[in-house]
């Protein structure tokens, strides 16, 4: 293992410890137990190294939902998979950006609300998807029906 060392007064005597996390996400307060942080025994100072850092910052995410009552990453991915479709399609389907599926299935992102609704929605009754599937498919030739001015 690499030798850390302190930011603040450069000292070498810097030690892994878990402690309590508090941070706030989307206005939310969120709190972890049992963050894994170095802290350094000369000064006192508390910090993550990269890895603890995004280690916490899934977790802060991961309580967020828990909270929020929200799908976990894992659940969203049971969902898509059941439902027979790709992230891509899953994107097209919700008229969301490239890689925003992913980034809720690797915990990296956390759904909004209406997001969440969806997907439970479809989840609870997989007739759901050719529903949107068929209103998607009205929007795109009503769009095409445009004529630019």
């Amino acid at each position: 293992m690499a030798t850390i060392t302190c930011a603040v007064c450069n000292s070498e005597k810097v030690k892994k410890v878990r402690k309590k996390f508090s941070a706030t996400y989307n206005q939310a307060p969120i709190s972890i137990p049992d963050a894994e942080m170095c802290e350094c025994a000369t000064c006192g100072e508390r910090f993550f190294t990269p890895d603890q850092a995004k280690a916490v910052s899934l977790a802060v995410k991961r309580q967020a939902r828990v909270e929020a009552g929200l799908l976990t990453p894992e659940e969203i991915v049971a969902i898509r998979q059941k439902l027979g479709l790709s992230q891509s399609e899953l994107e097209r389907l919700f008229g969301l950006g490239s890689k925003v599926v992913t980034r809720w299935e690797t915990g990296r992102v956390v759904q909004g609300k209406a997001a969440d609704v969806a997907l439970r929605l479809l989840a609870l009754d997989p007739e759901n998807l050719k529903r949107l599937r068929l209103r998607r498919d009205e929007a795109s030739r009503a769009d095409s029906d445009l004529v630019p001015v």
